[in-house]
């Protein structure tokens, strides 16, 4: 062949090839990934050809490369797929995309499953050359472990989360309630007190062996602080008897500087018969203390000071008795706690902390602790163990709160307490893996060992759409912003200055992060997806607008970290998103949490169950906002929220609850809730604690069990609140309706509600107002009615009213509860 005529047939072949990308593009293109394709072929056909050299590429990220190569021939016209066939395939790096991997209004670019089947992308490795170590223990060398490259710190059997090498062992038919260890007390029972037991009517019983018959002398240790509260003084406040004889007044009972800061008070003296005696202490008019001790000594010189207490003549009587070890209390705030508490430091019981955990390298102490609203659980390493003293101390940047006696613990990742089946230990230093197969394990079972924590990463793209498609098996890390109050910053799929891109009908299980973080940018969808069994959270909206969280299943996340949402929206700018037709159920924390959010946020047609099941002081959907004058404009409507537990253990013995089904927190203002329905909560249906301008009408809160509705004005920050046309329905004669501070008309409008109380006159807690008909003259709920709602069948938490419903008249409108939850079944 001449010259020119190679230069004419080279110039038309790229002349076609030019037409061939430019018709594509304009045509919409479809390329394929399979994992029998080959990155080498065109990527143009679903399957590989007779011929065996062309095909679909086998990996993503040649996909994305090929279209950035189709978008480099002309601007796309129409949308681009890339079809992702069934199969699984394991990443060692994210994939990602940059503004480059942009598509165009019009013309969004899909990374999807091929029809009819389903793509898995797993962060990590799988493992295999396991080898017999010892009796049931399997291992392998991984010499990436071993060169200082790689460190996991979860392991995974067929997609499912195995548990770290721990002390004591996961308890499988109550993972969240038992399995622990408890900090304790101090060598002479000190530490652990009992708390908020201000109200009137409070009280702890206590049967107590009398040695002697004799007259004693009552010491109280204990702890207040009520001068904010416009008292210094609790003498005469409240009383003790003994077998239900006539109280006597205690005495000696200033403000001690703190409600942890004890103090022995000589408060009375009692005469008592040889035997069991029945003691009762009760708060008579009213008041907080603190009560961590009560001793009985019949030696009128005998003077105790602190914790360690002086011994008696042996002719003469001491009886030490601790006051959270009452037979019978009444309370409906009444808790237990420590008094006094350390960041680094805890107190362990006899023989129950393993010196060696502190010498074992990397190992890890998860507790729960009370110092800061039991809100959430550290993971700290082991500093020093003191056999003598009992003393544990622990170090790390997640060590930010006071930890006290009763806090629940376990040790982690320790080689000597492999010993469960599903346990797994990974010795940093020579690389071995360690793991004990659970029944079933075989040739065909799948190790899989994280290799990443974000599987899809979006950076300064745009109008990408993800469908599909199985995401698994990821990792988390220390920085992912979880530790203490810190909502996460991280995500399996993590969008971040993006804009327009969508994640629709995946499923994302058994991560290491949140399933989806959307950090800056805004206008994004999440759809119809199942997330479930995170290390942290699910979605997860960082000062971004405009987005949409919809019709997707959130179930069973917070595995290691606690105090996370199934939707959180957090910070400045996070406005005009929409959180809608979800179905969330079984978190350790929150369903819904707007944190210091922006504006016109909208939480609506959502199913929310079973949440807060291991962190306290919380709501299904919450909202906290530190700033004492916005108005949101946000809106919460028509949800239904259940069972939320804002549960916490104080001891293996003794659980504290507090929660609420919508809790607007510290000075959240400006929000509409309207058309909810909320019931089986600890602490009420509805609280408004700080804010400014809230609208509260035509709900339905059901069944609480210690309070219906909260409202402190905390700070006394509030006004311009409302509360009207809205059922408030309970059974137990004990628990309170209305719960508050300072509350005027001017503070919160309260009217044309309905209330369907146990008894005639329903209780009331509020400041200076003692009953209800107190609370009517003083201008609250004078149209309002006590009367039975009417519900269609309560049994069944179908809370429908009948026509006949007095509701009705006072201007309620029917909740339509067909329109919540999900739009499309799973």
């Amino acid at each position: 062949m001449n010259r020119a005529l190679r230069i004419a047939c080279v110039t038309m072949i790229a002349a076609i090839g030019s037409l061939g990308w430019t018709a594509a593009a304009a045509s919409g293109a479809t390329f394929y990934v399979a994992t029998n394709g080959s990155d080498a072929w065109s990527g143009t056909q679903a399957a590989p050809n007779a011929q065996g050299d062309d095909g679909p590429f086998s990996s993503v990220a040649r996909a994305r490369d090929a279209v950035r190569a189709l978008k480099a021939a002309g601007p796309l016209a129409e949308s681009v797929r890339v079809q992702i066939r069934g199969g699984v395939y394991y990443l060692a790096e994210p994939l990602t995309f940059g503004p480059e991997d942009s598509g165009a209004e019009g013309a969004v670019i899909s990374y999807e499953a091929y029809p009819g089947e389903t793509p898995e992308f797993v962060g990590g490795r799988r493992i295999e050359g396991w080898q017999p170590a010892a009796e049931r223990i399997v291992s392998v060398h991984l010499p990436e472990v071993h060169a200082g490259d790689w460190y996991f710190r979860q392991l995974f059997l067929d997609g499912r989360r195995q548990v770290r090498a721990r002390y004591p062992n996961v308890d499988p038919e109550d993972p969240i309630r038992r399995g622990f260890l408890y900090a304790a007390a101090s060598q002479g029972g000190f530490g652990l007190a009992v708390n908020n037991i201000h109200n009137p009517g409070d009280w702890t019983e206590y049967r107590v062996q009398i040695p002697a018959d004799g007259e004693y002398v009552l010491w109280i240790y204990y702890g207040a602080l009520n001068a904010p509260f416009g008292r210094t003084d609790m003498s005469g406040r409240t009383t003790l008897s003994v077998d239900g004889e006539q109280p006597i007044p205690l005495v000696d009972m200033p403000d001690t500087g703190g409600w942890a800061a004890s103090r022995w008070s000589r408060a009375a003296t009692v005469r008592l018969q040889q035997g069991e005696r029945v003691l009762r202490w009760q708060n008579v008019q009213g008041g907080g203390l603190t009560l961590d001790a009560f001793a009985l000594c019949d030696a009128p010189q005998w003077t105790p000071r602190g914790a360690i207490l002086p011994g008696v003549a042996s002719e003469q009587h001491l009886v030490v008795f601790q006051a959270e070890a009452f037979a019978a209390s009444h309370g409906s705030q009444l808790s237990i706690g420590g008094t006094s508490g350390s960041k680094t430091e805890f107190q362990h019981g006899p023989g129950e902390f393993k010196p060696f955990w502190a010498r074992a390298p990397d190992a890890q102490l998860h507790i729960f602790q009370s110092g800061s609203c039991r809100a959430f659980k550290e993971i700290l390493a082991i500093q020093a163990v003191d056999e003598a003293r009992r003393t544990v101390t622990v170090a790390g940047p997640e060590a930010v709160a006071d930890l006290h006696t009763g806090d629940r613990y376990f040790v982690e990742n320790v080689f000597e307490e492999l010993d469960a089946p599903g346990e797994w230990y990974l010795n940093r230093a020579t690389g071995v893996l360690y793991f004990i197969p659970p029944d079933g394990f075989g040739e065909a079972s799948e190790v899989v060992a994280p290799a990443v924590g974000r599987i899809i990463e979006v950076t300064g793209a745009s109008r990408l759409r993800f469908a599909g498609l199985r995401l698994r098996n990821g990792d988390y890390t220390a920085e992912d912003g979880c530790g203490g109050y810190g909502m996460g910053n991280n995500g399996t799929v993590y969008f971040g200055d993006a804009g327009h891109c969508a994640i629709e009908a995946c499923v994302i299980t058994h991560t290491g992060r949140y399933a989806v973080c959307i950090s800056g940018g805004g206008d994004h969808a999440v759809r119809r997806n199942d997330i479930a069994h995170s290390a942290q959270g699910g979605v997860l909206i960082l000062g971004s607008a405009r987005n949409e969280v919809l019709d997707n299943q959130i179930h069973d996340c917070g595995a290691i970290y606690k105090h996370i949402g199934a939707v959180v929206l957090q910070g400045k700018g996070t406005d005009d998103n929409r959180i809608a037709h979800n179905d969330i159920r079984r978190m350790s924390r929150y369903g819904i949490t707007l944190k210091s959010a922006g504006l016109r946020n909208v939480i609506e047609f959502n199913r929310v169950h079973w949440t807060n099941l291991e962190t306290y002081d919380t709501g299904g959907i919450e909202v906290t906002q530190q700033d004492r004058e916005l108005r949101s404009g946000s809106v919460i409507r028509y949800n239904i929220v259940g069972d939320t537990a804002g549960w916490y253990a104080q001891g293996p013995d003794k659980s504290v609850s507090m929660s609420w089904g919508i809790y607007l927190d510290s000075f959240a203002g400006g929000y509409t809730v309207t058309n909810n329905i909320t019931y089986r909560n600890s602490h009420g249906g509805i609280m408004l604690q700080g804010g400014k301008d809230n609208l509260v009408v035509n709900n339905i809160f059901v069944g609480s069990s210690l309070a219906q509705g909260y409202f402190p004005n905390f700070q006394d920050n509030s006004t311009g609140q409302t509360l009207e046309r809205n059922i408030f329905s309970y059974a137990d004669p004990e628990a309170i309706l209305i719960a508050g501070g300072n509350l005027t008309p001017e503070v919160i409008r309260a009217d044309r509600n309905l209330y369907d109380c146990p008894i005639e006159a329903p209780r009331i807690r509020v400041r200076g107002i003692p009953s209800f008909a107190h609370w009517q003259e003083r201008g609250f709920d004078r149209n309002s009615v006590i009367a039975d709602p009417r519900f269609v069948d309560r049994a069944r938490d179908d809370y429908s009213l009948r026509p006949d419903s007095p509701a009705f008249a006072l201007g309620f409108q029917a909740i339509d509860t067909s329109r919540i939850g999900l739009l499309t079944p799973r």
